[in-house]
């Protein structure tokens, strides 16, 4: 990897490790400088605003889902396994969401009070969790599998909040184990 790209990625990534914990509004290109280890100055070379590295910090999100479905697809044969294994990351996780949310959804959620445009990728981010859910159900062969897929997605955003609130990552394990059973149903 080139120098130039080493440092726009370590500025993405210090761009989403800083948003998911401080949130868009209170980080700042100088925050993300620092984190990164990049002069601010330099910061400009690779982002003209903090939208342009918001763009690059959805896309990164969106990456990494993108990534984390394919190990899914490639780890299990049958689509409930999948939904299942990704309930369990979740669970994994609770400890990061409930201090600081979902990166993706409490990202949306604070983004789509101020309606710009850039968030459009931030949405995105979002929305391809519940179509990829959605794929998983229509493989299993619902007629409902759209649905089925923003249930599964709204479900595991709301129990983050949730524990978020209550600062308590046992909301995470306690009420996935809930949509596990459900999943198991469908």
């Amino acid at each position: 990897m080139s120098r130039l790209s080493d440092k726009r990625e370590r500025l993405v990534e210090a761009g989403r490790v800083l948003i998911h914990r401080q949130g868009f509004r209170h980080t700042t290109l100088a925050d993300i400088a620092r984190e990164s280890g990049v002069p601010l100055g330099n910061v400009y070379y690779y982002f003209r605003t903090k939208d342009e590295l918001l763009d690059a910090v959805a896309h990164r999100l969106s990456a990494e889902f993108r990534e984390r479905a394919a190990a899914l697809e490639s780890a299990h044969a049958e689509p409930r396994a999948r939904l299942l294994d990704l309930l369990d990351t979740v669970v994994s996780n609770r400890n990061a969401l409930a201090e600081h949310g979902c990166p993706v959804g409490s990202l949306t959620q604070e983004l789509n009070k101020d309606g710009c445009g850039i968030r459009a990728s931030v949405n995105q981010a979002l929305i391809a969790r519940a179509e990829w859910a959605a794929e998983q159900f229509r493989l299993l062969g619902r007629s409902d599998a759209q649905e089925l897929g923003v249930a599964l997605i709204a479900a595991l955003q709301g129990i983050i909040l949730m524990a978020n609130a209550m600062r308590d990552p046992q909301v995470v394990a306690q009420q996935v184990a809930r949509v596990r059973e459900w999943v198991a149903q469908v």
